[in-house]
């Protein structure tokens, strides 16, 4: 017998925090409040919510103009089985410079849309060791919009590693 007093609650994609790339969904928790809000309120534990998106990329390419790398990407559609979710809005990005030595990855940004401009920097680094030389080439990843931010998992990675010439 379904309890006539027990009230569901739906919330909206939007208003989902980030997805946690370590846990691969999202970390939610309620707080119950009485009606007549006198009486004490309870936080629940935290819950995972694992989604099981499925992310469908396009291409990712780059443009390369004396000291600025250009590098644009196709929308990236989510879904859930067969039906469509939602189209990426946000998007981190790292970057590695080099010649063709392994240099560092840095966190460059969280962008929104669907491309990120790039400074050709005069040095980059290796294991934190500054190379004094320019790079020449850049190796860039793009991430779903997730917190942390982090490179330990590709749960959210889409695009990469796309290696380009800067």
């Amino acid at each position: 017998m379904v309890d006539s007093g027990i009230k569901k609650v739906s919330i909206p994609t939007k208003d989902l925090p980030s997805i946690n790339p370590n846990t691969e969904g999202y970390e939610i928790r309620y707080r119950i409040v009485s009606e007549d809000k006198n009486r004490t309120s309870h936080w629940s534990p935290i819950h995972i919510v694992k989604p099981e998106f499925t992310y469908v990329p396009g291409t990712i390419h780059a443009n390369s103009t004396s000291d600025i790398v250009t590098v644009a990407w196709n929308d990236v559609d989510i879904y859930k089985g067969s039906t469509y979710i939602r189209t990426a809005n946000e998007y981190d990005i790292w970057v590695m410079w080099d010649r063709d030595d392994g240099g560092d990855w840095l966190y460059r940004s969280r962008v929104a849309g669907t491309g990120v401009t790039l400074l050709v920097p005069d040095t980059y680094y290796i294991n934190g060791v500054d190379q004094l030389a320019k790079p020449n080439h850049v190796t860039v990843e793009v991430y779903l919009k997730g917190d942390p931010i982090t490179r330990d998992t590709d749960f959210l990675l889409v695009y990469g590693p796309a290696k380009f010439t800067a």
